[in-house]
């Protein structure tokens, strides 16, 4: 089942309540960007609370457009601007004493006309990219040491968004990209390895393609476009495929964004255009309807590996057979992202109340 656009409130079924995940050893939450919402979630005016990695943050877009992320709580008396919190002209407004707080995050007005006073609110590294919101996050409280790259434009038409809540690591969606044998067993396609993965950096990049499994050869249709994706960190990845022969053009990102211990949201958008000079409505009417499949294929076959993710115990040292693919290499790449965490602050947020 797809989640239309809007994002987490509009939630896949995955058939089944959620279960705490098996693991041999808990995971720590990684470093890196992270998508924690779509930008239409976040209209003109409007306050959104999002969960990262134990705590919130709250997004707002002033009513000239400035988007702006920043840490929940008022320096004044503590409220939580994300419960209440509204959006005043170009200012975030206090829910408990109407403090107002300018984009640059310093208190410019109280609710009683007296001088606010010299304090200002905690603001989040933010980038909004290709319709995403991704917010920075590292353990050490230590500022963006990487970029997500701008994918080049073009006229793609809204994405087909989709948010769930599921019980995994990000770890576990990122070293399936490197999984080679569980295609065929799993989702029941053949993998034919077109770019074997290469890191740099923050980086992993790859291309491939998919095949039907029953196919002896075990190689894609000619058609077939190769995939070419971008991890950025154990959060996002990016995939672009173009078919000079069909004139097909698709981009997807699939992020995955840890919110407690053992549960991330896993948030995908996959838009596809035609790029045909002649039959130009044709060719857009065709996009539109053809990306409805490409969303819930994604969503379906991402279904299968959460079943498996969500009893799962991570195997530090697994006995890797060949056609394996490059496991170790990944996890090599992947351990850069694991901080030791720094000593809690005074103002340390408090567990997220369960409804």
């Amino acid at each position: 089942m797809t989640g239309k656009p809007g994002g987490e409130d509009q939630q896949a079924d995955l058939g089944e309540p959620l279960t705490p995940p098996v693991r041999s050893i808990e995971r720590p939450y990684p470093d890196g960007w992270f998508a924690v919402a779509t930008s239409a979630e976040v209209g003109i005016g409007k306050v959104v609370t999002r969960r990262l990695a134990g705590q919130d943050v709250v997004l707002y877009r002033t009513r000239t457009g400035r988007l702006r992320a920043v840490r929940p709580f008022c320096p004044h008396l503590g409220a939580h601007l994300g419960h209440g919190g509204t959006v005043r002209g170009e200012n975030l407004v206090c829910p408990f004493h109407h403090f107002e707080f300018a984009p640059d995050g310093a208190c410019v007005r109280t609710g009683y006309d007296t001088p606010p006073p010299p304090t200002r609110l905690g603001p989040v590294e933010f980038r909004e990219i290709d319709g995403l919101i991704f917010v920075w996050r590292h353990a050490q409280g230590t500022g963006p040491t990487w970029e997500i790259d701008v994918p080049p434009p073009a006229a793609f038409p809204r994405a087909r968004a989709s948010a769930r809540t599921v019980a995994a690591h990000p770890d576990d969606f990122m070293e399936n990209v490197v999984d080679y044998g569980h295609f065929v067993p799993l989702h029941k396609v053949a993998l034919e390895v077109v770019s074997p993965p290469r890191f740099l950096g923050a980086r992993m990049m790859s291309a491939y393609r998919l095949g039907r499994a029953d196919d002896q050869s075990r190689s894609a249709p000619l058609w077939a476009p190769a995939m070419e994706t971008t991890a950025y960190g154990l959060g996002v990845l990016y995939g672009e495929a173009t078919s000079p022969r069909i004139g097909l053009h698709l981009r997807n990102w699939t992020c995955v964004t840890p919110v407690s211990p053992g549960q991330a949201v896993l948030r995908s958008t996959v838009t596809v255009r035609f790029t045909w000079r002649r039959c130009r409505w044709l060719a857009r009417a065709l996009a539109a309807l053809i990306s409805v499949p490409f969303a819930r294929a994604t969503v379906s076959q991402s279904a299968r590996d959460v079943a498996i993710w969500q009893h799962r115990a991570h195997v530090e040292h697994p006995r890797l057979a060949r056609g394996d693919g490059p496991i170790m290499k990944y996890r090599r790449w992947a351990a850069q992202f694991t901080s030791a965490p720094s000593e809690p602050t005074a103002d340390a947020q408090p567990p997220a109340r369960i409804a």
